[in-house]
């Protein structure tokens, strides 16, 4: 899209063209009727008007209105209020606020003439597209009444300059096609009765007048604030953000959607917004508003074209796929322009390259205007008529693009700033979106390519975007038409984090609705039994795995355990209670090691001051199979009887109280256990503690290696994720334009098929071998084909026909490519029209031919009856004449051509009243025959002179009666007796 014009003056004076085609004469006077005389603008009307041919469009409009109406000239400056007919000849252009002839300028160009001058001359287009370069925003256009498409590329060069654009309602028009196909572009702002045209444009015009007035006086029109809170309302409605546009062009874009509504404070139109939701789409569709055409600036496509041999040569030798972008592609002119390229290269080739031309935008609308890939027949101005026969095809009055080059693009809705890009990138073409964004989303959006295209790719911007702050990143193949290349050595960015929202939802956890374990144990009373008998007389204990983790606890453990200290932990060592930790962790470790599977043992445990013999039981679990291989620590307390205590006391214990008195207390004798006790944890807890350590050094060791393993494995993520997001933003696209295919052809699929079952018409399909490919169900009546028949060769089916050259004539159609029909005759009579014809691809490649039967049973019946009664007719002696309602001879016998001495042609569509110069003539006939049809009344009688060739006149008894037809219409039937003197 290229930029507007910003030379053009504050108050440059408002031109409006108008256009129409030869039909549009009331449309003109009924607009200039009811058009102001003070709107300030200048109007130039533009007309299809045969070439040479002098113009009386001054005259005749002339006093329809206040204005001064005048032929254009070159030379001369335009007036505001003033209307100037421009007849078309060989085209009018705008020229620096003069009216110049196409032609002339084109004499005093050198190569900088606008493409649009070129080809086939459409002189609407011509001004429409010549007003938006100079007039830029000042520039109106208003399509009127006419046939034809001619205006629709001049409306999207002024919508592109943020000009308006208005259209005659095509209801109301006399010939709506040229206003039907403005419209159907959707760059059109209003849709009006032409009388109603006058009131909504002066309206316009005061409103930009008012604004530019603001802008003189450096009055801002929206403020800062306004437009953020404007942009919030249109990402928050499409989803879409706009604050990386630069703001002159989202001011320039707000004003004009404001002058559109005659809306002159932004702070009303932002109440408009959150009133109407549809202005939002209309806002948005505002800012994306794009021109492109077909070989937009042809010395920059020139310059590609040379370069392309050499990139398409490098993917046949690779085996590569040739991928190329086309990034804010709008409605497709841009990337079938590349496509055409492309194809130009490659058509002689024996192996030619695959090719995959990715177009993308944000208009899901503009997307599938591509896609469909039908263009107004005007855009041979810009291609030439070589490349329209080539790779367009006629439709009505539009082309389409052919399937060979339409099959190379795949078209998607994209956010190129949101959604991960295409990868593997041969070229990218972007010359419709760079200039309008602010110069960090210029950064963005250059490492975004960078990212994505291959070493050696190529790069075209537009013509007003440049790299002066990426000049390392690519390097310059041709500066004049802004053609890049990937600089060699520069290493490929990271991909940036694309901000788009995942299209993913994350579905709820399922939720198991097993029942619990104590339902189930609830059901088997010899397991409660057994539940029962470990709770009264099972020692307290625990099971642990062979980390010392708890697995599961049974009775009162808190003599023996306590949670220790800190963060919850589930360790079975950092929970026993001193005395026990030391003897336990032995005991564990023998059974984890294999030693034995049993471990017993009496060890005394400190609990709260005291302490107490504890029996410590340690088993590894072999059976049941669920609980195989994890540990059974059961502790019981072991009363201290007399025996035992005995047996326990150290030599010289039993002495006289007093003795003992003297030897030390029971309180000393505890604290040195105690001691003890301690002193063996802090041992165990020390050798724990250095195995800990050496343990940690190396597993220090080992995270430090998996961290670097884990950093690399981290980047090797990265970028495979980055390239599985470009890979499915590429199936999608891929997959979204295979959906809109599947969708075309089962809709075609089921046209053909209603079109098969039609039970009247006979349709017979055969291959290049004349086997039978396909058939309707009436052709059984002709021919003795089943379904099972397909494939068989038709020499091999009987027909109920009487015509033996059906394959001969079959056959010769497929040599010659020429279509033959022939009356046929079945063996009981009946008549059908045989067409034969060959059967074309959509390819154009031949693959068989198409039998057709027509029933021409009634037609040939008629016409043997026609036969007979006009042999009937010509034997009768009287003269005869049949006459249509509006007395127009149908036809004469011959009694009537002897006897006027008068031929056929004279005679057979010619008016009664006109034969014989007049003769006929007579005030009481026309009465008489005026009467036959309407009053069903027949006359006789009547007398007639006529000169016949004899001396004398000779009197002619007419008679006059209707004549009722088969159809249903009626006619004169004339009989004329010939009396001579």
């Amino acid at each position: 899209m290229p930029p507007t014009n910003d030379h053009h003056a504050i108050n440059a004076l408002p031109i409006v063209g108008i256009g129409g085609s030869a039909g549009s004469l009331q449309s003109l006077k009924s607009f200039l009727a009811n058009l102001p005389a003070d709107t300030g603008a200048a109007y130039i009307i533009v007309t299809h008007h045969p070439k040479g041919e002098r113009s009386l469009l001054p005259d005749i409009l002339g006093p329809h209105t206040a204005l001064p109406v005048q032929l254009a000239e070159e030379g001369k400056n335009l007036v505001s209020d003033s209307v100037y007919v421009a007849v078309p000849d060989d085209g009018w252009i705008l020229c620096k606020g003069q009216l110049v002839r196409s032609e002339g300028s084109r004499e005093g160009a050198e190569t900088d003439t606008p493409a649009y001058l070129a080809g086939v001359p459409h002189p609407i287009d011509t001004l429409f597209r010549s007003l938006a370069e100079e007039a830029g925003h000042c520039a109106l256009a208003v399509v009127l009444s006419g046939t034809g498409s001619d205006g629709t590329l001049g409306i999207t060069a002024i919508k592109s300059q943020a000009g308006m654009v208005m259209a005659e309602d095509p209801n109301t028009a006399e010939y709506g096609d040229m206003p039907a196909n403005a419209i159907a572009t959707h760059q059109v702002d209003y849709v009006l009765p032409v009388e109603d045209m006058p009131a909504t444009l002066a309206g316009y015009l005061s409103t930009q007048s008012h604004r530019q007035t603001q802008v003189e006086y450096q009055q801002h029109a929206i403020p800062p604030d306004m437009l953020r809170k404007i942009l919030h309302h249109v990402r928050y409605r499409t989803g879409h953000d706009f604050s990386g546009y630069k703001v002159s062009t989202l001011n320039r874009r707000l004003e004009r959607r404001m002058d559109l509504r005659q809306i002159l404070e932004p702070q009303t139109y932002l109440v408009y917004l959150q009133d109407h939701p549809e202005e939002v789409d209309l806002l948005f569709q505002e800012f994306l508003i794009s021109v492109t055409n077909f070989f937009r600036d042809p010395r920059v496509w020139a310059s590609l074209r040379d370069l392309l041999p050499a990139m398409l040569k490098q993917s046949v030798r690779t085996g590569q796929e040739f991928r190329a972008w086309v990034p804010g592609c709008a409605t497709g002119e841009e990337a079938y322009t590349l496509a055409i390229l492309i194809q130009d290269c490659i058509a002689d080739w024996e192996q030619p390259p695959t090719v995959r031309i990715f177009a993308t935008d944000v208009d899901q609308s503009a997307i599938e205007k591509a896609r469909v890939g039908r263009y107004p027949s005007s855009i041979g101005q810009d291609l030439g008529e070589s490349q329209m026969q080539l790779h367009f095809n006629a439709e009505s009055d539009t082309v389409r693009i052919n399937r060979d080059v339409r099959d190379m693009v795949v078209f998607a809705e994209h956010n190129v700033l949101q959604d991960p890009p295409f990868t593997s990138l041969d070229i990218i073409t972007c010359r419709n979106l760079m200039i309008y964004l602010e110069r960090d989303q210029q950064e963005r959006l250059l490492l975004v390519f960078r990212y994505a295209l291959r070493s050696q790719g190529l790069m075209m911007l537009g013509p007003s975007e440049s790299l002066d702050h990426q000049t390392e990143a690519f390097s310059v193949v041709d500066k004049d038409s802004r053609i890049y290349r990937v600089a060699e050595g520069y290493s490929t960015p990271r991909l940036l984090d694309m901000p788009s929202p995942s299209r993913h939802r994350r579905s709820l956890p399922f939720v198991d609705s097993a029942r619990s374990a104590t339902q189930q144990s609830s059901e088997a009373l010899s397991h409660n039994v057994e539940c029962l008998l470990a709770l009264q007389f099972a020692p307290p204990a625990v099971v642990v795995n062979d980390r010392g983790e708890v697995i599961y606890v049974h009775g009162r453990t808190g003599r023996f355990l306590e949670p220790a200290s800190g963060p919850a932990r589930n360790q079975l060592l950092e929970m026993a209670r001193p005395g026990l930790r030391a003897p336990l962790s032995q005991a564990l470790q023998k059974v984890s090691s294999g030693d034995t599977d049993h471990v017993s043992q009496q060890v005394e445990v400190l609990t709260d001051g005291d302490s107490e013999r504890v029996r410590l039981d340690v088993r590894m679990i072999r059976t049941p199979k669920a609980l195989a291989g994890f540990h059974l620590v059961a502790m019981q307390v072991v009363p201290l009887t007399d025996e035992v205590t005995a047996a326990n006391q150290p030599e010289g214990a039993n002495i006289d109280a007093a003795d003992t008195h003297s030897g030390g207390s029971e309180a000393e004798a505890r604290l040195t256990r105690k001691l003890d006790i301690l002193r063996q944890e802090k041992e165990i807890a020390l050798k724990e503690m250095q195995a800990a350590n050496q343990e940690l050094q190396s597993l220090n060791e080992e995270l430090q290696s998996m961290n670097e393993e884990l950093q690399s494995s981290n980047e090797e993520l990265e970028a495979a994720k980055e390239e599985v997001e470009s890979l499915n933003q590429e199936l999608r696209s891929v997959n979204g334009e295979l959906n809109i295919r599947v969708d075309d052809l089962t809709e075609v699929n089921d046209d053909l098929k209603n079109l098969l079952d039609s039970p009247h018409l006979a349709t017979l399909f055969l291959d290049e071998s004349l086997n039978i490919k396909r058939f309707t169900a009436p052709v059984q009546k002709l021919i003795a084909v089943r379904t099972s028949d397909i494939g068989r060769p038709l020499s091999e089916l009987t027909t109920k026909l009487c015509y033996d050259s059906l394959l001969d004539d079959a056959d010769a159609v497929l040599d010659n490519l020429v279509t033959k029909e022939i009356e046929v005759q079945t063996k009981t009579g009946h008549w059908y029209l045989l067409r034969v014809q060959p059967y074309r691809s959509t390819r154009n490649v031949i693959r068989g031919v198409v039998c057709t039967f027509q029933d021409i049973q009634a037609a040939h019946s008629i016409a043997k009856r026609e036969t007979m009664l006009r042999s009937v007719v010509d034997t009768l002696v009287e003269p005869l004449l049949v006459l249509d309602p509006t007395f127009q001879v149908v036809t004469a016998n011959n009694s009537f051509y002897s006897s006027f001495l008068l031929p056929s042609h004279e005679v057979e569509g010619k008016s009664l009243f006109d034969l014989r110069t007049g003769k006929w003539d007579h005030p009481v006939l026309r009465t008489l025959l005026a009467e036959v049809l309407p009053e069903g009344r027949a006359f006789e009688n009547f007398e007639l002179s006529m000169e016949l060739g004899d001396p004398d006149p000779a009197c002619l008894r007419i008679n006059g009666r209707p004549l009722e037809l088969e159809s249903g219409s009626a006619m004169i039937l004339l009989t004329i007796k010939v009396q001579r003197t």
